[in-house]
């Protein structure tokens, strides 16, 4: 059984610092974008993370490209 796999619209999510808890652990709040296009290159999508980021008071910790496809029988 032959199985293909189609693309899904990826996802943008950034993690930022959001100051440190009770017990000196860093929380961390994500902000996700959906519907990015599954072809928009890694280095489009970071130049797009960069600009969001500069407009932010917190400190980023992580850029994640999250990328989803869907599977069928051929």
């Amino acid at each position: 059984m032959a199985i293909s796999a189609e693309k899904s619209p990826s996802h943008l999510s950034i993690v930022y610092n959001n100051g440190v808890d009770d017990n000196g652990k860093t929380k961390k709040k994500t902000k996700s974008y959906a519907g990015v296009k599954a072809e928009a290159t890694n280095e489009n999508l970071y130049a797009v993370a960069t600009a969001i980021i500069g407009l932010q008071s917190n400190t980023p910790i992580e850029v994640l490209r999250k990328d989803e496809s869907q599977l069928s029988e051929a």
